[in-house]
This record gives structure tokens, sequence and C-alpha cells, in this order.
């Protein structure tokens, strides 16, 4: 029988040996695409995924982000996450998930494994026209459902925007810098320095070391739609954290939803082995509707949907784009 391990090396080294071969890394990315769609045909992959993650000590005590993300892979060529996409609770599909955003120097390739998707929007890189006044101008480039099985690429600098899927999805998400690897990020990847890596950007930045070490040091990266045009966000804005209490029954949604309930006993094991949970007891309950195929609902936090200047409609962005091309008129 083949092992989680097993299945996720699969992947995850056929990965490894395109990064490692490839001349640049957006042609690392182009090549990845075969991989990821079978990656996302597989749900033995996603079962391999969430096993790893039900077995770490700790992964029963996360607070609560918009996206229930799963960590799958991290080293000196790339990264790789799984998103687990809930639905607002009026399951809307045309209010953003975030900010219109740009990654910096990094590239991004997406596959949809599970569900619907979302509709995802692509602009180029935004260009400031008023300093003082924070205003850009901002143009579409793409506008594209992102259903099962597609893959999609954003290049650096581009930014982009996906919207609220109508029920839950699952991506997969490769990211990686578009510079070739090098002892620098080997370095970045030292769990001590990852650990801390926003306090040492400060650091380096104030200290003029952030080119030497390529880390990501920009000004703007997120944008939003106003009644005259597009408005840049100088400094970026997580939504907060919501609850544990919110966390535990999507994750559990995530669970059910992908059919994973035989890995109920692994949460068994975190449940008696005596480790500290922030909730047990909601735990013991959710594994109760988990076993009798009860239906277990996703939850957004409050702090998670109906923020000023990152949730907003595509009917908004229209006006914005309007808006401004009639000043350029």
């Amino acid at each position: 029988m083949t092992t989680a391990s097993e299945i996720m090396e699969r992947y995850i080294g056929a990965l490894k040996k395109i990064f490692a071969s490839s001349s640049d890394k957006r042609e690392a990315h182009f090549r990845s695409r075969n991989v990821l769609e079978d990656m996302s045909g597989d749900p033995a992959f996603f079962t391999a995924v969430l096993e790893k993650h039900l077995g770490t000590s700790g992964s029963l005590n996360i607070k609560h982000y918009p996206v229930v993300g799963i960590d799958i892979e991290l080293n000196h060529m790339f990264g790789l996450v799984a998103n687990c996409w809930i639905p607002l609770p009026g399951k809307e599909t045309d209010v953003s998930t975030k900010a219109i955003h740009h990654h910096g120097d990094m590239l991004l390739s997406t596959v949809t494994a599970f569900g619907p998707g979302y509709e995802h929007w692509t602009f180029e890189t935004p260009v400031a026209v008023d300093a003082d006044r924070e205003r850009y101008s901002i143009a579409v480039l793409d506008r594209t459902p992102h259903p099962l099985h597609h893959v999609a690429f954003v290049d650096s600098f581009i930014a982009h925007l996906p919207f609220y899927p109508p029920a839950m999805s699952i991506t997969y998400a490769l990211w990686s810098s578009r510079f070739r690897s090098t002892w620098k990020d080997r370095v970045k990847r030292i769990p001590l320095l990852q650990k801390n890596s926003v306090r040492l950007r400060k650091l380096a930045s104030r200290a003029g070391m952030a080119r030497q070490l390529e880390l990501k040091v920009v000004e703007y990266f997120d944008f939003y739609p106003t009644a005259d045009g597009f408005c840049g966000i100088k400094d970026r804005k997580e939504f907060e954290l919501g609850p544990n209490t919110d966390y535990l029954p999507s994750l559990f949604h995530v669970i059910q939803e992908t059919s994973n309930q035989q890995l109920a006993p692994l949460i068994k094991l975190q449940l008696n082995a005596q480790i500290p949970l922030a909730n047990p007891e909601m735990i013991a309950d959710l594994l109760h509707h988990l076993e009798r195929e009860e239906i277990i609902e996703g939850r957004l936090s409050p702090t998670h949907y109906g923020i000023e200047g990152a949730n907003f409609t595509k009917q908004e962005i229209e006006r914005a784009l309007t808006a401004q091309a009639r000043t350029r008129v």
C-alpha cells in the first residue's frame, strides 16, 4: 500500500526535479503545469496533505484566517500550499476575497483541486498617477473562471484578485521568486530566520541590506477601487485572525467535503495525547458530527469579510475603471 509520504514525494519530487533543471523560474512554472494538473486530479494527494497536517502537533490550535491554509512544502526553490477557500455566509460570488494585490518579485502558479473554484481577475502592474493622494492607474488584463483542474499563472508584479467561491474550493499554490535560487534562498529557509522574517526585513531595510539579501521591500502591494479610480495602501493590512472556534469547524468542513472522514483517528490521537488543546470539547463534538456524517458548515470570522479596502464588489471595480477612463479624456 502506498503511504502518504510516498504519494507526496511523487509530486513534490517531480517539482523539485523541474525547478532544479530549468534555466529560469518562469520556465520551471511552465513545466510544472502538468504536475499540478495531475496533482489536482489525484484525491489521494490531498488526503496525504491532510494526514500530514493532522499528524502535526498544534494543528488543532490554529487561529482562523479567511482561507484554511495547509503548508505542503517549503525549500530553497519553491513553496507549495493548499488553500481551502470558505464561501461567504450568503454564498455571494461577486465580492473580492481581499484587496487587488501583487506579490512583488514572486511567481505564482495555482491549480483548483476541489470544488467549483472562483472567478479570478488579473491586472497590469499598477502605475502611480498621483503619489500624494496614493492614486493608481490599473488596467484589467483578464477576468476568467478558475474551475476544477484549471492552472493559472500570475507573473511578478502583476496584480490579481480572487473572488469568493459559491462553495468550498481548494487550490494548490506553487510559489517561487522569479530569480535563480542561490545560497541566500537556502539561508532564508533556515527555520529561525523564517520565524523572524518580518522583523528581519525591517532591520535589513533600515540597514540598507534588503537588496543584497533580495528581501521583498516594496511600498505598495495592495489597491482598492474608489469613486474616482484606484487607491494604493502603503502598509499592508492583513485580516485579523479569528478565534480557533471558527477555524475548527472550517477544518472539519474541509475534511468532510473531501470525504476524508477516515482520518478521524489522527484527530483522536491529538485529543487523547494530553497535549494542550484550545478547545477539546469542540473537537470532540465535531468528531461526533463527522463520524455520524452530520453536515458541518465552514465559518468565516466577522473580521474576515465586509472589510473596507479589502472586500468590494465587481460593480465597484467597474465604476472605478469607468471613472479612471473618464479622467484620461
